[in-house]
This record gives C-alpha cells, structure tokens and sequence, in this order.
C-alpha cells in the first residue's frame, strides 16, 4: 500500500516508505481502526482501502477526527459504522456492468474440436459466465478520480469476481486466453489497452488497478497477450 520516497517504478528504492496518495493514506487510518473495531475475526482489510468517498477528504477526515476513540484506537461499532454509511460509498461501487460488445451465445468456431453434446454444453454455460464478470469504472472515477482508489481504466474489463472488482495484470493473460477461445477479440483487446493505460501512465503495468499497487507489478506477460491476441485474428481472418 507504500511506495518508497524516490522511486516511481515497482523496484525499491532508498528513502522513507510514504503513501502513494492522501486518500490512500487516511484509508489506512480507517482501516486500522476498523481493526481494532471489530478484531480480526470480522475484519476485512481489503474492504477498506476499496471505499471511495461521498465527499471531499478534507470534510472526511475532520467527521473521523471527531469520532470518540478509546485508548487502543477503537471506536464503537454504532459509531463507526454510522461514519462509514454517512461518508463513503460501498467498495465495488465504483464499477458497473459493461455489455460486453462482442459476446454471442454460440461464437461461430467455438471449440470445435469438442464434439460431445454434454461437454459442449457445460463449456457453453461457462462460456456465458463473460457477462457477468464485465464491468467499467464508474462516471464518478472519471470525473472525480481523487475520491477513489480505483484507477479512471479508459475501457471494460472482466473482474475475477467476489470481493476483486478490478482487472488484475497476471488474472489478465488466462482471462484473456478464454477471451480467445470465445472469440471474444473487443474485450480482449480493451483489457490489453488499459494495461498500456498503467504502463503509460506508471512506466510499469500494475499489479492491479488500485492506487495501493502503483509500487507493485507481477510476471511481464504484457507482450504475450498483444501477440496472442493478434495471431488470433490474423487466423480468424485467414480462415473464419
């Protein structure tokens, strides 16, 4: 959730550890007094650092100030949970479902080498599963980015699903690999464009989309998926 004073890339560097931006840093804050809140058996501390703000920070930050703490920092659950409902939005919130602009039920080559009706079946429900996975930032992180942790993605994504609402840089290559079976090019395609985004933007591809990675990358499989992608389509438009 760090990023080291003097180094912009996801190496370490000398200096102070600091945090990568003010909202970052005061969710930290929240997130330790969540802990001592509610203890570690319903403590979830992913969730706190994926709210975004009804607000600016400042007025946020002087409500928090404000809240009656004990001597271990906690705060009661009435109380805390009121603040919470009072000053931010849920985590998740931030995304919503994008129609992903190239599904079809039955994708003309899809499979072709499973011929068993049972199993094609089965790979078609699973097939299907792209809708409910698609989502794009939200007007709001466009708009207002410094009220979120989510980065402002220019376009769709498909989310792992479950309390991970963002596109995740090595959960990328396998998506996309299923993109590729589905014939599914246009998402692929958008998920490679907004790694280039962290790239451009950062000098290394996140990660994930969170302001809590911008110090952190995973394997460089960025080539791999552009160069997949397009024997893809080079093959497709040889051979439909």
């Amino acid at each position: 959730m760090y990023q080291r004073s003097g180094s912009s890339s996801c190496t370490k560097g000398p200096g102070p550890v600091i945090p990568v931006t003010p909202l970052l840093s005061f969710l930290v804050r929240v997130q330790e007094t969540a802990l001592q809140t509610y203890g570690k058996s319903n403590f979830d501390p992913k969730h706190y650092v994926d709210l975004s703000l009804k607000s600016n920070l400042s007025t946020t930050v002087e409500a928090f100030d404000k809240l009656p703490k004990t001597e271990n920092g906690s705060v009661s659950v009435k109380d805390f949970e009121g603040f919470i409902g009072k000053y931010f939005n849920d985590a998740g919130d931030d995304v919503v479902y994008a129609e992903p602009v190239d599904f079809v039920p039955e994708p003309h080559g899809f499979l072709p080498k499973v011929e068993n009706p049972e199993v094609r079946g089965w790979a078609l429900e699973v097939h299907a599963l792209w809708k409910n996975f698609s989502r794009k930032v939200s007007s709001s992180v466009l708009h207002d980015p410094e009220l979120h942790t989510l980065l402002p993605l220019p376009r769709p994504v498909i989310i792992p699903g479950s309390r991970f609402t963002g596109v995740y840089y090595w959960d990328s290559y396998w998506v996309i690999r299923g993109l590729l079976a589905s014939k599914m090019y246009e998402t692929a395609k958008a998920i490679v464009t907004n790694l280039i985004f962290m790239l451009d933007t950062y000098g290394h591809v996140l990660n994930g989309a969170r302001a809590y990675y911008t110090n952190r990358s995973q394997p460089p499989l960025l080539s791999a998926m552009d160069i997949g992608i397009q024997v893809e389509l080079f093959m497709f438009t040889l051979f439909g």
